[in-house]
């Protein structure tokens, strides 16, 4: 089950390395460059931190580790999602 669960996340994190490409090619410039900038940078951040503490997952040596690394996995996962829909409201 971790072994399914870790690669669902990467996959997340893949996606949302596309889809900071997909903005990436926008024609005209936002409204806010400030913000839009500061959302880009949280989505990048995040992501790498994701990664960061999946990779930390399977060296967990007890259960509530286990616990606690995938709770702050989802918390960032929120967090990516909020400034993601953030960034298609700007467009």
């Amino acid at each position: 089950m971790k072994g399914l669960e870790i690669n669902y996340y990467n996959r997340i994190i893949d996606a949302l390395r596309r889809y900071r490409g997909i903005m990436a090619e926008r024609f005209l410039p936002t409204e806010d460059p400030v913000m839009e900038s500061v959302l880009q940078w949280t989505v990048e951040r995040d992501a790498k931190d994701v990664r960061r503490l999946l990779e930390w997952l399977p060296e967990a040596r007890s259960s509530r580790e286990r616990k606690a690394l995938m709770e702050r996995v989802r918390s960032l996962l929120e967090e990516l999602e909020d400034a993601m829909n953030k960034l298609d409201e700007l467009h």
